[in-house]
């Protein structure tokens, strides 16, 4: 049983028509669709021919969907995945939609992959760990994010972990030397920078203890437990106040000496 198309109508949307079969309404269709079957008034259909044409719409909805995600950036096969599901789009289209994008170079998950390590070696302060679950999260194979993250070398690595060390130097201020170095180490691995490159990191840093500022930053925390601990009195009070300053990582020396002169003002 055959139905022929007697009006092709175009709809208000660009690019989109109306196909009418024996003087009823059946379905809409893309321009490039209509144009790859060259449809035209007066062709006899098929039933299964007209499943053909919904299909390739489909397909070809999702394509361009596919198309306008991408417009702005470069995506994953996942992100467009995802994408794709959100809008509704059948799983077969959505495979059928990768599969061309794929052929035309327009998906590429290694080369994704590549350009984010670069840029975010060249503005961000991550290390490979960070930037490795970044890439698993997008859908990236195990084996393509080792390849891209050769384009991050370890030379690069210290560089930017020297960068963001220094500005952590500056925000640890009024700690402890041994305080302010643990700090700066944890904060690089979570910055995703493993324990060789924070090794070179903090070679390159070449911090040294400054006994002027170590004694100003016991000072600072020395007082502010001091004052906390008010509510104790004499060996009891000089006890809570060592037992954070050593946690805080100053040295017995330092201690006793503050403690000392605690004393003696009190």
């Amino acid at each position: 049983m055959t139905k022929t198309i007697t009006l092709i109508k175009t709809q208000k949307r660009k690019g989109r028509y109306n196909i009418y079969l024996d003087g009823k309404y059946a379905f809409p269709l893309g321009e490039d669709v209509l144009i790859r079957f060259g449809l035209s008034k007066g062709r006899e259909l098929t039933t299964e021919e007209i499943d053909n044409l919904k299909e390739a719409d489909n397909t070809s909805k999702a394509y361009q969907k596919a198309l306008n995600y991408l417009a702005h950036q470069l995506r994953t096969k996942k992100e467009i995945k995802d994408h794709l599901r959100q809008n509704e789009v059948a799983e077969n289209d959505i495979e059928q939609t990768l599969d061309k994008l794929t052929e035309m170079g327009l998906v590429d998950d290694l080369k994704y992959a590549q350009s984010f390590v670069r840029t975010t070696a060249k503005t961000a302060d991550k290390g490979p760990t960070v930037i490795k679950s970044k890439l698993r999260q997008k859908g990236v194979a195990e084996n393509e994010i080792e390849e891209a993250l050769l384009e991050f070398p370890k030379e690069q690595q210290v560089i930017n972990g020297v960068t963001a060390a220094k500005k952590s130097v500056r925000h640890f201020h009024g700690e402890s030397f041994r305080t302010k170095t643990n700090k700066i180490r944890q904060q690089l691995m979570q910055k995703g920078f493993n324990g060789d490159v924070i090794n070179l990191i903090m070679e390159e840093l070449d911090l040294q203890p400054d006994d002027t500022k170590e004694q100003e930053a016991l000072t600072i925390q020395g007082d502010k437990l001091w004052r906390k601990n008010h509510r104790y009195i004499g060996t009891k009070r000089q006890q809570k106040v060592r037992q954070g300053l050593y946690r805080k990582g100053f040295s017995g020396d330092l201690i006793d000496q503050y403690l000392k002169d605690k004393s003696e003002e009190e």
